[in-house]
């Protein structure tokens, strides 16, 4: 290699590495979708999944009557849940489903007071007895909670 080409080579090499410098620090990595592995930006892999954890739990829970189920729902997630949904399986097997159900919405971080009203033809709800209830919400995202 000749001697007149080393100094322009070394500088053409500095600066390709200079410049990937500059393109690796301005180029940070973006969140990636909820849900999904692809990143935006082919560059940077997704790292972890910014979607929280979306959670509802019994607080408390009330038999009014023998059609009246009252349970008082927390919200824990984030972002709204709206109530779409609800089923309820009683420890025989009989269900009593309600798939239009207009539901009220939970907000976050609050906990709420939620009525389900069966109509008493598959079974009714009875003090000491064992329930599974089963809440859908508008993202269809399914959360079951035994009531004994």
């Amino acid at each position: 290699m000749n001697k007149n080409t080393l100094g322009p080579l070394a500088v053409v090499l500095v600066g390709v590495a200079a410049f990937g410098t500059m393109l690796a620090i301005s180029e940070q990595p973006t969140s990636c979708p909820c849900y999904s592995s692809s990143s935006p930006n082919p560059w940077y892999p997704c790292l972890h999944n910014p979607c929280p954890k979306e959670t509802l739990s019994i607080q408390s829970y009330r038999i009014n009557t023998p059609t009246n189920l009252t349970l008082n729902i927390l919200n824990a997630g984030a972002s709204p849940k709206a109530l779409i949904a609800c089923y309820v399986k009683d420890s025989n097997g009989a269900q009593c489903a309600n798939g239009n159900w207009s539901g009220q919405t939970l907000p976050p971080a609050i906990a709420i007071s939620v009525n389900i009203l069966i109509d008493g033809r598959a079974f009714t709800f009875q003090t000491g007895m064992s329930y599974t209830v089963t809440i859908v919400e508008s993202t269809y995202d399914q959360f079951t909670f035994a009531i004994t």
